[in-house]
């Protein structure tokens, strides 16, 4: 029995994809507390004070912000390696360069958190 030699990848990459579009359906499909007054997620977790803390409210948006960028991330990354099995090894390393740049939405969606919860 003949096995590709991009099997594995192949499978890592749907691992990846899978992974991505669960997550980014969480994000943007799980209620959170700004939808009543009409407000996203950002705005509920950039808008908790620093003064009031356990905001859960604020505190599961920011947790959607994360589940957000994890996502995309996932998403990207698996792009880019799709992209390199492809042999389009400069659009791969674009991919995952953006792959690697929304990881800066973790980090946001981290502040958020700590500054809701603290």
């Amino acid at each position: 029995m003949y096995i590709h030699p991009h099997a594995s990848q192949n499978r890592r990459v749907l691992l990846l994809y899978a992974t991505g579009f669960y997550l980014l359906a969480v994000a943007f499909l799980a209620p959170h507390a700004g939808y009543v007054q009409g407000q996203t997620f950002f705005q509920v977790a950039r808008d908790s004070p620093w003064d009031r803390w356990w905001d859960w409210a604020a505190a599961w948006c920011s947790v959607k912000i994360i589940l957000l960028s994890l996502g995309l991330s996932a998403v990207m990354a698996a792009l880019g390696m799709m992209l390199k099995i492809l042999r389009r090894e400069s659009l791969g390393n674009v991919a995952l360069l953006f792959s690697a740049g929304s990881a800066m939405g973790f980090w946001l969606g981290t502040y958020y958190l700590v500054k809701a919860l603290l």
